[in-house]
């Protein structure tokens, strides 16, 4: 018998919303938010935060409140209301792009043996090194990222050839190697890539909203047993409710394992997701202060003020577990794992150039080098 509690009614809602611009440098972070409320209370709550802070304009809107010290005050208390009823997603774009180049560049090669590659936290090593790069402002992986960019928001495939070109010498070694790999496999990418064209997952492939969105509803399905959601309306929602409308009385509990924990990948929706205006209702509007607090708080580029330190704190408890920040402890080169790794990508890189399984005998592969490993790790100089 579960011991989940029986409903919730969330809401939700973003902020730094850019959708397929994942390179904008104006809103470096996207969050997304949920809060667990009845439709009376938030708006009970909302109104009395209105008149309270004589907010102009009749609607809680976290983009302008965050301009002020008075917003501030009025966010932060939104927060400690809803203390322990609320998750969020907080994505930083340019990782979220990196971790974007994998599942388009390197999954589609890699399918046949995923688990296998995500068991050793391959991906995060790519993803990182990719960022990383990018952090460090090397020319060829601005130019990488621009062009995949480009590639994946407009849908043009012969942006392929601008994005598999040569290496130049002074590239740094790892992305020699990511972009080699990317280059001799380019067959899988334009596989995969065609597959999703003229549907509503190719239009929005570098959006965040629906992965965040399902992210939080599968974590909040791990406490409930159905749940009824409301979001502010979007074009991404609005184009693509597939995967959500499949989990419409759904009971049965799948997970993932997702680095050092097993992520949710179902849940129960009583009813189909409710797109509505956040000006009727007031959960949304709960939901966007929550939302633009994090964004305000993740925000590399904000100022450290009092309220940015505190909503930080609060994010030790009320984050998702499958936020996408970099994490170049994924890059140790003391760390047996990140070592493996690093074996890995030149043994992908060379069986792409003899033109054999990528995932043949991988598995056992992998077992010899972590055991060689064991017995004498690299030397780190």
């Amino acid at each position: 018998m579960s011991n989940n509690k029986k409903s919730a009614t969330l809401y939700f809602d973003e902020s730094g919303f850019t959708g397929n611009d994942l390179l904008s440098p104006n809103q470096t972070v996207f969050s997304y938010a949920s809060v667990e409320s009845s439709q009376e209370e938030s708006e009970n709550f909302a109104k009395y935060l209105l008149n309270k802070y004589h907010v102009q304009n009749g609607e809680i809107k976290s983009s302008k409140l965050l301009r002020g010290t008075k917003g501030k005050k009025l966010v932060d208390e939104v927060l400690e209301r809803y203390e322990g009823r609320f998750k969020v997603m907080v994505c930083h774009k340019k990782f979220a792009l990196s971790a974007k180049f994998f599942e388009y560049i390197f999954e589609p090669a890699l399918s046949r043996s995923n688990s296998l590659f995500y068991g050793v936290n391959f991906h995060m090593f790519i993803s990182n090194m990719l960022y990383l790069e990018l952090f460090l402002k090397h020319q060829n992986a601005e130019d990488i990222f621009s062009d995949f960019a480009q590639l994946m928001r407009e849908g043009e495939l012969e942006e392929l050839k601008v994005l598999f070109k040569g290496s130049s010498k002074d590239e740094p070694i790892f992305l020699k190697q990511i972009t080699e790999f990317a280059i001799l496999n380019k067959e899988a990418v334009i596989s995969e890539l065609s597959s999703l064209e003229g549907t509503m997952t190719g239009k929005w492939i570098l959006d965040l909203t629906n992965t965040s969105l399902f992210s939080l509803l599968g974590e909040w399905g791990e406490e409930y047993e159905e749940l009824i959601a409301y979001c502010d309306k979007s074009k991404p929602l609005d184009d693509d409710q597939d995967i959500f409308n499949a989990m419409v009385g759904r009971k049965d509990k799948v997970h993932v394992n997702y680095e050092d924990f097993k992520a949710p990948i179902t849940f129960n929706l009583k009813e189909p997701l409710n797109l509505v205006d956040s000006k009727e209702y007031y959960g949304i509007q709960i939901a966007d202060a929550i939302a633009g607090a994090f964004a305000y708080a993740f925000d590399e580029s904000r100022e450290e003020d009092k309220y940015k330190l505190k909503w930080q704190k609060m994010g030790e408890t009320h984050l998702s577990k499958t936020n996408l920040f970099p994490n170049i402890s994924y890059l140790d080169m003391s760390s047996p794992e990140v070592q493996l790794n690093t074996i890995l990508l030149r043994e992908l890189v060379d069986r792409s150039r003899k033109g054999v399984s990528l995932t043949e005998n991988m598995g056992l592969f992998i077992h010899f080098i972590k055991s060689q490993l064991e017995e004498s790790p690299m030397k780190i100089i």
